[in-house]
Formats: structure tokens, C-alpha cells, sequence
């Protein structure tokens, strides 16, 4: 079974051409230089509560999000203009969950780590996603890529049973950049672009 499981690792990984790996290693080299960088990510204060101690109800602080977005197109070369306007139509619809339910205390889409994609700290979400157990698949088409990571299986899983998570890329200026955040995806079936 250890043989087995280390063939489809090693399969898994063999199977990416050069361009996919290319993509694959954008979103590793992104998650290290995040964890390198993480004050810069968080330095932004997104949102913002107006009530007593920064408490709800919150809103988009939009003049920050340009800061914000000024910061990714100078000093973050794993995004490019897709990133960005991903990040805007988020921050777009958490500033409507604020206004549809203004009493709500959790900061929608600030109460997880946006960039690594989890509730834990950075170093465990790359080797989470780094994992040599992960299997890598990458969907090419035109311009448009997805990155798939299929976790390791959870104890009591059955071997064909992952974790998937998927990353959008877009080609910008000749290179692949990401074009959003790492997100979960419920079930694993190929996905089209």
C-alpha cells in the first residue's frame, strides 16, 4: 500500500508538463514569500467596525483596498490585474453581508487566512499544501489555468478520497499569475474552465 500510494505521488508529479509545473511552483513560491511578507499582508486594515471598539457594524475601508492593491501590483509578482479584481469583487460582497446583516460579529471573509487558505498559521498551511502526499493536477485552457490540490486522505478515508482545493491562474504579460485565492472545492470532479 506504501508502494503504492508513493507511485501515485511520484506518478501524480511526473505527470505535469513543464508549463503546469511552472504554475504549480507560482503558487509555491507565493506561500513563501506570504509567510516572509505576512505583517505586509496584515499591515492592511481592510475593514473596519463603527461601533464601540471597532465592533460591528463593519464596512470596506475602499481607500485601503487601493493601498492594498497598490502594494500587490508593486511588490507581489505571483498576482497580476485578475488577482486584484478578484480581491475587489470579495471585498465587494463582504461589505454586502455587512450591510444585509449589520449586527453580525464575525468579519465575514477576514475570519480565516485569505492568502493561505485556512484557519491555521502559515508555515502549516504550506506544508499542507506542499505536501509530497499531495496530488497536483493542472487544467490548461487558453489563458486560464487551475491549479487542483488534493490533500492527503484523512484517517479512516479511503486512498481515492482527498482534500481538494483549487487555485485560478491567468496568463498576464507572457506568465502565469494567480488569479484569486486558494479555495476548497466540495468534491473533486475535473473542472472546465
Amino acid at each position: 500500500m506504501v508502494v503504492g500510494l508513493l507511485f501515485l505521488a511520484i506518478a501524480g508529479a511526473a505527470q505535469l508538463n513543464p508549463e503546469q509545473q511552472s504554475i504549480k511552483k507560482v503558487f509555491f513560491d507565493f506561500l513563501h514569500f506570504y509567510q516572509k511578507n505576512e505583517k505586509q499582508f496584515d499591515a492592511f486594515k481592510l475593514y473596519k467596525g463603527t461601533g464601540k471598539d471597532n465592533e460591528p457594524p463593519y464596512h470596506i475601508q475602499w481607500k485601503e483596498v487601493e493601498r492594498y492593491a497598490s502594494f500587490l501590483r508593486k511588490n507581489v509578482p505571483h498576482v497580476g490585474e485578475a488577482y486584484i479584481a478578484s480581491e475587489k469583487r470579495d471585498f465587494r460582497f463582504y461589505d454586502s453581508c455587512y450591510k444585509a446583516d449589520p449586527n453580525e460579529e464575525m468579519v465575514v471573509g477576514f475570519d480565516y487566512d485569505r492568502w493561505g487558505g485556512g484557519q491555521e498559521e502559515i508555515a502549516y498551511l504550506i506544508k499542507w499544501h506542499t505536501s509530497k502526499d499531495n496530488l497536483y493536477k493542472v487544467n490548461i485552457k487558453g489563458d486560464k489555468a487551475e491549479l487542483l490540490i488534493g490533500s492527503p486522505p484523512w484517517e479512516g478515508a479511503t486512498k481515492e478520497e482527498r482534500q481538494w482545493s483549487k487555485v485560478p491562474f491567468t496568463k498576464e504579460k507572457g506568465k502565469w499569475v494567480m488569479a484569486g485565492n486558494i479555495d476548497s472545492v466540495d468534491e473533486y470532479n475535473p473542472i472546465t474552465l
